[in-house]
This record gives C-alpha cells, structure tokens and sequence, in this order.
C-alpha cells in the first residue's frame, strides 16, 4: 500500500512542486523583451510560474492601477488579464548602473525628459516603448517597457 500512495501520489506531486520551483527564467537570448506585452496570465504564469511577489501599484484614476508580479526575470504590470508593463534589469543590451552615454550608443537618440528618456521600438500590434529612468549621478535606474497607448 505504501509504495503504491508513494508511486501514485506522492511522486507525482513531488515532481509538480519541483517543477515550479524551476520555472522561473529569464527572457531568452535573442528574444525581444516587448514580446511579452499582451500576454496573458495563464501565459506569463505557463512561462514563468508563481511569481516570487505580487503587490499593487495605484493610480491616479481607478483605471490605472496594476497588479505587479515579480520574477527574476523582472516585473509584469498587468491590467485587465494581460501584461501591458515590464520593468527588467537590463534589456536591449543596456542595464541598469549604465550612463546617459552608453545608453545613448546602444538606443541612439531618444526623447529627453527630467530624469528619463524615452525611445520609440518597433511595435507589431501597438506602439511600444522604452523608458529609461535616470538616478541622481545620470546613471540608469530602471528599464521599463511599455504599451504607449495604454
């Protein structure tokens, strides 16, 4: 009897568990990090698994709030079933603790703003950007990509 509960149940359970634990990666080589706009939830959790956090983010208006779920690979905002926000380390071959001027050879010209920049990327459903939030010592401090008409 034990062996079957063991063969039958446990085993299986176990190896379920174990897979979870295992499912978190990062976005693949080669692949294009906006591709993950629109996603939904079953998708981005097929992919990544349970997330490692999951918190909320307000906005001005009702509309605008998100639910986040952090993975190693970064943050998802998600809103109305799909992933419409990334926020990731590095992306694009730029990362987070690069200057204005690496930035700048890597993206080419982007829009300035106080204490961010903006560059156009090609978008297949929707306009897409990417915001690159600048600390105090002009270093980036967060890379986000998003749906602009959103």
């Amino acid at each position: 009897m034990k062996k079957l509960l063991l063969k039958n149940l446990f085993l299986p359970l176990l190896v379920c568990l174990g897979g979870m634990g295992f499912a978190q990666t990062d976005v693949q080589p080669g692949q294009d990090p906006a591709e993950l706009i629109g996603v939904t939830l079953t998708d981005l959790i097929g992919r990544f698994g349970v997330p490692k956090q999951v918190y909320a983010v307000r906005g001005v208006a009702a509309w605008q709030d998100d639910v986040v779920f952090v993975y190693d690979a970064g943050e998802f905002y998600i809103f109305g079933n799909r992933v419409w926000q990334l926020m990731f380390r590095s992306a694009y071959n730029i990362k987070e603790g690069d200057n204005r001027a690496v930035v700048g050879r890597v993206m080419g010209e982007g829009r300035n703003f106080d204490g961010y920049t903006l560059f156009q990327l090609p978008g297949k459903a929707w306009p897409v950007m990417l915001r690159v939030n600048w600390d105090a010592s002009g270093r980036a401090a967060g890379i986000y990509i998003y749906r602009s008409d959103f």
